[in-house]
């Protein structure tokens, strides 16, 4: 690979991680999906399986979280020699409000009020150019520490 490939490559997995979050935080699972492969493995908290079972499992923890906010840095890429393959390791920090009266949400005790979830971690992911583009193979996902406190703000609209 010559350097502009190089660097080409690299922006278009900056891209995917950048498009998973976009995904995430609209709840847009068409978007998210994109990001994977089909044969894809997801190893996020609970979760561990394929793609489609992985949206499944996000769109239902974020059914009584209206409003999120993830956001990735230090992204630190290594490209294979042949380049068509790639790890990553990216740094995220996600912010979840969940709203009043989630009594049994499962990831957070919310004690039925408004409640600010943070969660800071790495997504560690395996990916492979396939038909010309990056695709996610594998991710784990690490969550390094979390927080939350009552929501002291007006809700969200």
């Amino acid at each position: 690979m010559d350097i502009t490939e190089k660097l080409w490559a690299r922006e278009e997995i900056r891209d995917i991680l950048y498009r998973y979050c976009k995904g995430i935080d609209r709840k847009d699972w068409v978007l998210v999906r994109s990001c994977f492969a089909d044969d894809h493995v997801h190893n996020h908290g609970d979760y561990s399986g394929p793609p489609d079972e992985f949206i499944g499992f996000a769109s239902e923890v974020l059914k009584q979280v209206p409003a999120t906010h993830h956001s990735i840095a230090n992204v630190h890429i290594e490209l294979s020699d042949d380049g068509m393959k790639a790890s990553t390791e990216a740094n995220f920090v996600a912010y979840h409000y969940v709203e009043a009266g989630a009594v049994d949400f499962a990831p957070v005790p919310t004690g039925g009020k408004a409640t600010d979830w943070i969660v800071a971690g790495r997504y560690c992911d395996k990916l492979e150019k396939r038909d010309g583009k990056w695709i996610i193979v594998r991710r784990d996902a690490f969550h390094d520490w979390e927080r939350y406190d009552e929501a002291n703000g007006p809700s969200v609209s």
